[in-house]
């Protein structure tokens, strides 16, 4: 079974009612036998300084150099298969203490950046982004440091801080993509993450968005060139990948699992994908993974 981490599982004095925590990343305080790979309950930005950290999100291989924010969305596989010198912040928050901060019922929707299913899940960052952010990390820091710590004040700075960054991210998008659409596909992926075991047809999630299904391939494919139906596949492809390398679940059982038509369809689709079949993939993953958590 895969292990879901809390905030309250990283001991610090430097956090808010377990709903925000700011530290140091080489300071950080880890769960006693912490597992790799695991999830969060939370949302963590990670700001490396110096050093580089190899990490893996859901099954792709990420390396972080200095001067990079890193982005972690809660339910994501999380594997940090590698860390040499690394230095800088870890800053990780619930969605309930960000939404606490402002009046706005789509604020978190219209920070795309943290759900980076379809974007990179890092930003480097230039001079200019540098000297933008890092006003704000110097303020958390200062008040998170305090012994009468504010959550009032350090909620808002850090909605601040997350659209100063949303602001830098898009400005260097090419094309950048117009929010009303970025949040029904956001909405969209919420519906999907709820239902994807069980729904696969289009128009299950059209009426569910009180649009029409061609609206919804319409919007998919604005934001991330993929169809709705190759979105809702994705994820139980992804799932799959979940079951294989973390259970002893054998093939047919992980297809019925995850409501595929019948275990030769499921094979097919996921060969097509992976290029090889799941027996295969569940081989070459265990060894991949075994080999990153001896080299952490």
């Amino acid at each position: 079974m895969i292990p879901t981490y809390n905030i309250s599982d990283f001991p610090t004095s430097q956090t808010i009612d377990d709903q925000f925590m700011l530290e140091q990343f080489e300071k950080l305080a880890r769960p006693l036998k912490l597992q790799w790979p695991h999830k969060h309950s939370f949302y963590e930005i990670q700001w490396l300084t110096s050093g580089t950290s190899t990490n893996v999100i859901d099954y792709h291989q990420v390396t972080i150099e200095p001067n990079t924010l890193f982005f972690i969305s809660p339910g994501q596989l999380h594997l940090m298969s590698k860390a040499e010198d690394v230095k800088g912040y870890s800053i990780t928050f619930t969605e309930e203490f960000l939404m606490m901060h402002t009046p706005n019922k789509n604020a978190l929707l219209e920070l795309t950046f943290l759900d980076n299913s379809y974007s990179m899940p890092f930003f480097k960052l230039n001079e200019i982004a540098i000297s933008e952010i890092e006003p704000f990390l110097n303020l958390l820091i200062s008040e998170i440091q305090k012994d009468q710590k504010s959550a009032t004040i350090i909620g808002n700075l850090l909605f601040a801080m997350l659209n100063s960054i949303q602001r830098l991210i898009a400005a260097e998008q090419i094309n950048n993509q117009d929010l009303t659409s970025v949040v029904k596909y956001k909405l969209f992926r919420k519906l999907v993450e709820d239902n994807f075991k069980t729904e696969s047809a289009i128009p299950f999630y059209a009426d569910k968005l009180f649009i029409t299904p061609h609206r919804v391939n319409e919007i998919c494919k604005k934001v991330t060139g993929r169809a709705a139906g190759e979105v809702i596949r994705d994820r139980k492809l992804l799932e799959s990948k979940r079951f294989l390398l973390h259970t002893h679940c054998n093939v047919g059982e992980i297809s019925e699992e995850l409501g595929f038509k019948d275990f030769s369809y499921f094979s097919r689709q996921f060969k097509k994908s992976e290029g090889m079949t799941p027996a295969a993939y569940r081989k070459a993953m265990y060894q991949k993974y075994q080999n990153s958590k001896q080299n952490y």
